[in-house]
């Protein structure tokens, strides 16, 4: 298939003739180290993110101390976010995103979330569960895997009657497991999405280039594809529509780590 952000490039071209271009123009940069434990039930998270804006942020998150916008990224403010790019698939991501944020769009549902970081962690964490067990009911299965750990999301997959599989990149993870759960090298995703009847995939595969093979491995076998996306939170309309995912919660900024309220879309694939 082609590479998911060529097909996003067309597609924010297409959809944003009509629109003014000053709503396009890159405006702010940000990159962001940080250290969490957000909730007992979550590893120590370490990562970094780089957040890009238009008229609303975009974000990538990257391996801690990837983002370093220097001084050239200084000649990138004020240009077109359609067109730009940056130094690391990740900078160019988050521009991307900022570029669609700009754009309309027509969420299946949105839903607010509020409180401290820890709160609003459980609280999305069971509405991404609570999406991926409704696409587990349409087709009547129980194994579900979780792409791109996250031991919130775990935590609740626990509370339903599942079997779960769960791939990282993290060594650590690979060799402790989560909650109890094994975890596998995400060199073995494409397997165990081909293996479970859902598969509950974070957005950074879209980052770490993995997204294509599991959006095939998906169709070939039949698994039902959800994808929490805060990396690329704005691509969810059209991962749905024109990707073919079943379905996307996106959590636009302000996320999660920052206290108050933050909003989640839920975006659905029509069936035609």
């Amino acid at each position: 298939m082609e590479k998911i952000l060529d097909t996003l490039r067309s597609i924010v071209n297409a959809r944003s003739a009509a629109l003014p271009d000053e709503d396009f123009l890159l405006r702010s940069l940000w990159g962001v180290d940080y250290r969490s434990q957000p909730t007992e039930y979550e590893r120590f998270m370490v990562y970094s993110f780089v957040m890009a804006q238009t008229v609303r942020q975009g974000c990538c998150y990257a391996d801690f101390g990837t983002v370093d916008l220097g001084e050239w990224s200084d000649s990138l403010i004020g240009r077109d976010a359609r067109e730009v790019r940056g130094s690391t698939v990740a900078e160019d991501i988050a521009i991307l995103d900022a570029a669609f944020g700009a754009l309309p769009r027509d969420p299946f549902r949105t839903l607010q979330i509020d409180g401290a970081p820890a709160q609003k962690a459980l609280a999305r964490a069971e509405i991404v569960v609570g999406e991926a067990m409704e696409q587990l009911r349409r087709v009547g299965g129980r194994r579900v895997a979780q792409v791109g750990v996250m031991g919130n999301l775990i935590h609740f997959l626990q509370k339903e009657e599942v079997s779960i599989t769960a791939s990282d990149f993290d060594t650590e993870l690979i060799e402790r497991g989560v909650l109890g759960v094994p975890v596998v090298s995400g060199d073995e995703s494409a397997r165990i999405v081909a293996e479970s009847d859902v598969a509950l995939v974070c957005g950074e595969t879209l980052a770490s280039q993995t997204l294509e093979e599991l959006v095939l491995t998906a169709r070939e076998h039949n698994t039902k594809l959800v994808v929490f996306a805060v990396s690329g939170c704005h691509f969810a309309e059209e991962y749905c529509r024109t990707i073919g995912i079943d379905a996307v919660i996106a959590e636009p900024q302000p996320q999660y780590l920052f206290q108050g309220p933050s909003m989640l879309e839920v975006h659905r694939r029509l069936r035609g």
